[in-house]
């Protein structure tokens, strides 16, 4: 075991520590490089509808379904049976094996990622360790069960099954939806209208193993209570089917392996799966195997965000899923991500695969917003995309020493995105006269702050966001850096935007009032709420701002936005401010960027620290410090990751998606910023 998973194992013992309540609120999540994953919370008692042993892409990454959801796990010795399972009802836990829990650790640094429970009541101790494979939609379940020497075992291990779209919820209907068999040694599950959606599940033989052998016995489980989605305002209850059971007997130590395949051919080809996935020597994750275990740790966490998009081995491509449990691969996040979670790394091949897998859905100049979760067409909503696509291009660049990279594969999207911006495009976008970038109207959200209730926009943006010129001006800089010796043309337009926008940012954007930036200049004027969007106006590589306005920029956001887990999306003093996001998906959407503090702004906000003190020894140590809150939360909610977002007001209780893309890039990218070699 290396530092970095001794690290990890010390995180998870942490998490078995205080009340149930704290303990339902620590989770687990390991991942494979299709999109698939599997999570729960460390006393195995489900409390989302996410939650699950093996979710799977039927699209890889996406169209992901929950197909196996849990186990029920029954041991008998002699006379006595006992139970390990745990899963909420209206009103109760049970059973209550989460009471009989004595060790949980979890390993997401190698290539085949797992979790591991150890159990004992009376005489029997039970120890359940569920990995994932690395390559395959395959997760494996690996039972050991032990009693005195001369004791009688009998295990009963009964799946529950849901085999559901990931963001539904199943009730038992008048007819069972699923064709379910006995076939191949194992469980065949497969949807009667959807017949792709299949599931094999079986028992694996090998040396040491006792064959556990299914038998059809169909029962339906009825109240499943998942507690953080009736927090969060949404259904939270759930039905789940039985099939049957897998049943071994022994005495004094029984070792049982079940396999789960999602979406096999059939069952032969799915044991084929299993054993050629299962068999694999596993390697450490990228970046996971160095000295510092904090920095190893920051990278097992980045690499579960990077998966291969695409079935076909020889079209596959890298991308970036933006948060577990429900997010799919969102341009802008893959590009606010990139640095941190790949060229930080050294992953620069799949760095540069994500670029161009994004680039060859260009439409109109926009690099797209999202790939849909269900095929068709991309969304291209978005106006920053497009600019942090050139941003991450020039870092890609700039960090990989790949120069020829460029004029190959990266110039012609860029080119493509300033053509479009200087002379209009979708949604609005053009560069007006002073240089500055306009976008959008009442009915559309195209900058990060996105949330919509009845379609409304909850903070409409539209004309001259802040942050979005503040991006402009950096990408016009970059491309005239870059495109001086390649297009003299294109240069000299270039060069005539950037003088325009140095003679117009600031006096276009200074609210002299409040000593800080307007949030957007709209039709009906300036919009001054105090948001974090003016950091970036600090923090990118080219700045618009004086260094005396770049400090005021500063203080403002530090007085009103600055919290330990990140920035508020707006200050306190403003009447919009919400300080919980809490409630029904309404009240959610109203607060997401109207107070929530969002973890991933960590990172612009230290680098303007760095920057304004010119990168000092001092300015690194403090910017290490304010990383610290984010890596102890590391072993407080899902362990190992960082959370999307926080409560604006103390204690910042973690919300929203419990593993991030943004939050774990920005930390790890500042974290290596701020170090003093």
């Amino acid at each position: 075991m290396n530092t970095s998973t001794i690290e990890c194992h010390c995180l998870a013992q942490r998490a078995l520590e205080g009340s149930v309540e704290e303990k339902l609120g620590r989770e687990w999540l390991l991942t494979n490089r299709r999109g698939a994953f599997a999570g729960g919370t460390v006393i195995g008692c489900p409390t989302r509808r996410y939650h699950g042993l093996l979710v799977a892409p039927q699209a890889p990454p996406l169209g992901r379904h929950l197909l196996l959801a849990n186990m029920l796990e029954k041991v008998t010795c002699g006379d006595s049976a006992f139970e390990f399972s745990s899963f909420e009802f209206p009103g109760a836990i049970h059973p209550e094996g989460y009471k009989h829990i004595e060790d949980f650790a979890c390993d997401t640094l190698s290539a085949d990622s797992c979790v591991r429970f150890v159990y004992r009541q009376g005489p029997v101790e039970l120890t359940k360790e569920i990995t994932l494979a690395r390559d395959a939609d395959v997760v494996r379940i690996r039972y050991v069960v032990s009693a005195g020497e001369s004791d009688d075992l009998l295990v009963k291990l009964s799946p529950l099954v849901a085999m559901r779209d990931f963001h539904a919820l199943q009730h038992q209907a008048a007819e069972d939806p699923w064709v379910i068999a006995r076939s191949g040694g194992g469980l065949w599950i497969q949807n009667r209208l959807s017949p792709e959606v299949c599931l094999f599940m079986g028992s694996r033989e090998g040396e040491g193993l006792c064959e556990a052998a299914f038998e059809l016995e169909a029962l339906w489980w009825h109240d499943f209570r998942y507690r953080v989605e009736l927090d969060r305002g949404m259904s939270g209850g759930e039905d789940l089917y039985c099939p049957g059971q897998f049943t071994a007997r022994g005495t004094g130590r029984i070792v049982i392996e079940l396999t789960a395949v999602g979406f096999p051919e059939n069952p032969t080809a799915a044991r084929t799966t299993a054993e050629d996935a299962l068999s694999l020597t596993p390697e450490v994750r990228p970046g996971a195997d160095g000295d510092d275990p904090i920095r190893c740790q920051l990278a097992g966490a980045a690499d579960q965000f990077v998966v291969r998009r695409g079935s076909d081995l020889q079209k596959r491509s890298t991308t970036i899923l933006a948060g577990y449990p429900w997010f799919g691969d969102w341009g802008r996040d893959s590009f606010i991500s990139l640095e941190g979670l790949l060229l930080t790394t050294g992953r620069f091949d799949e760095a540069k695969e994500v670029l161009t897998t994004f680039a060859g859905k260009q439409h109109n100049g926009l690099i797209p917003n999202l790939f849909n979760d269900y095929g068709g067409e991309c969304s291209y909503n978005s106006v920053d995309a497009s600019l942090w696509f050139i941003h991450a291009a020039d870092a890609y660049v700039r960090r990989s020493g790949d120069a020829q990279a460029w004029p190959d594969c990266l110039a012609d999207p860029c080119r493509k995105i300033v053509d479009a911006f200087i002379g209009g495009t979708d949604f609005g976008i053009i560069t007006d006269d002073r240089g500055l970038l306009r976008c959008g109207d009442a009915s559309t959200q195209v900058t990060w702050m996105d949330a919509k209730v009845g379609g409304v926009p909850v903070t409409p943006r539209h004309g001259f966001p802040v942050e979005v010129s503040a991006l402009w001006y950096s990408a016009v800089r970059t491309m005239l850096e870059r495109e001086r010796a390649a297009d003299e043309s294109l240069a000299d337009r270039l060069a005539g935007i950037v003088s325009k926008i140095e003679g117009s940012f600031e006096d276009a954007f200074w609210n002299a009032h409040d000593g800080c930036l307007y949030d957007c200049l709209g039709d009906d004027g300036p919009d001054a709420a105090v948001r974090p969007n003016q950091i970036l106006a600090v923090s990118l590589p080219h700045s618009p701002l004086s260094p005396q306005t770049r400090k005021a920029v500063l203080e403002k956001v530090r007085d009103h936005l600055l919290t330990p887990y990140g920035l508020r999306s707006l200050s306190p003093m403003d009447s919009r401010y919400c300080g919980r996001l809490a409630g029904d998906q309404a009240q959610r959407d109203r607060a997401y960027h109207n107070g929530t503090v969002w973890a991933w702004l960590i990172g612009p906000y230290v680098e303007a620290c760095l920057r304004i003190d010119g990168f000092s020894a001092d300015a690194r140590e403090s910017g290490r410090q304010m990383l610290s809150p984010l890596l102890t939360h590391m072993s407080e909610a899902c362990l190992g990751q960082i959370s999307e977002v926080f409560d604006g007001d103390a204690p910042h209780h973690p919300r929203g998606c419990f593993a991030q893309a943004w939050s774990v890039a920005e930390v790890l990218r500042m974290y290596d910023e701020t170090s003093s070699d």
